[in-house]
């Protein structure tokens, strides 16, 4: 699959996950291979247009996490063009993606985000104002609009008219949350209409569900989420599932956890070392039955090393069990 003029080696995509898909969990994932585009962090177009990306730790890249795509979020068209444009001329990523899908946190609060669904002439001006400065590729996150004139087929129209590149579209409203299983049938409504790659978003807990997803919908590519935070290795999984029908052993949990926690020790100081392996901690102990108490007892710990020495007591013990995998804390 192709966005633009980049070419993407799988259409599996990593979602962009604020404070968990940084440069150490992208290569992290980079190590087994199988993702086909590499998200950043959601990172906030206000900031990025008045500092130095260069030295802005969310928009550090790893060794290996290529191709990569930097999503923004923001709703001054002015201020969205000037994020990307700093952030193109730094030579980093290969793709540029504007939010329209998170509906929490600081853009929820703002209005930003899938709250600018309800504001189609503003997403207008911005991916106008984002076309002129960007030579790169420009993709959409989205949710499924609500509200009347404001349908799922109208957007698919409006996006192509836009010029964007490719849609990924998360099969919910922002109401939903994740508090309803997705529609898959508005991804296949979607693709009927939309011409240039739409790519699956939601609920896809396996490799089976994500070839599943392709089949049911037509959809060009799939993005995968909290199933990646619990399992980085599912994009490997996926490739060879879909090579052999079979899936490889998993990885070794509890090692895996010793290295990531070297990797976020080189790359931060003591204090955001330890709050970036907490909150990927909390994702991979939902493997175990008794992950949550794992986690906990982890986090009693205040340094790096004592957390990712009790979690590789425990780790070592366990056995990852087979897919699908679904959290069950939130």
């Amino acid at each position: 699959m192709n966005i633009g003029t980049v070419p993407l080696p799988t259409p599996y995509l990593m979602a962009p996950m604020a404070d968990l898909t940084h440069a150490a969990f992208r290569d992290l994932v980079a190590q087994w291979g199988g993702c086909g585009l590499y998200y950043t962090e959601m990172l906030n177009a206000r900031i990025v247009a008045s500092s130095d990306p260069a030295n802005d730790p969310y928009c550090a890249c790893g060794s290996k996490d290529t191709p990569r795509a930097a999503q923004l979020v923001g709703d001054d068209p002015e201020v969205v063009a000037r994020a990307m444009h700093k952030l193109q001329d730094l030579g980093r990523f290969d793709v540029f993606d504007f939010n329209l899908g998170c509906a929490r946190g600081v853009p929820a609060r703002h209005r930003w985000g899938a709250a600018l669904l309800s504001r189609p002439d503003r997403v207008r001006e911005i991916l106008t104002e984002a076309r002129k400065v960007l030579q790169s590729p420009l993709v959409v996150k989205m949710r499924i609009p609500e509200g009347n004139g404001n349908s799922l087929e109208r957007w698919a129209e409006r996006l192509s008219e836009w010029e964007v590149d490719a849609v990924v579209l998360h099969a919910r409203s922002a109401r939903d949350l994740f508090k309803r299983p997705a529609r898959w049938e508005a991804l296949k409504r979607f693709k009927r209409i939309f011409p240039k790659p739409a790519i699956g978003n939601g609920d896809v807990f396996s490799p089976q569900a994500a070839l599943r997803l392709m089949e049911e919908t037509g959809c060009d590519g799939v993005m995968i989420g909290r199933a990646a935070l619990m399992r980085p290795w599912i994009f490997a999984d996926l490739v060879h599932y879909e090579k052999t029908g079979r899936l490889p052993d998993p990885p070794d949990a509890a090692a895996l956890m010793a290295r990531y926690a070297e990797d976020l020790a080189a790359r931060f100081e003591e204090r955001e070392a330890v709050r970036r392996f907490r909150l990927f901690a909390f994702w991979i102990c939902q493997n175990y039955s008794y992950g949550a108490h794992y986690f906990h007892t982890a986090c009693r710990s205040s340094s790096l090393r004592a957390m990712a020495e009790t979690l590789h007591g425990f780790l070592s013990r366990e056995t990852i069990p087979d897919y699908p995998v679904r959290p069950y804390l939130m």
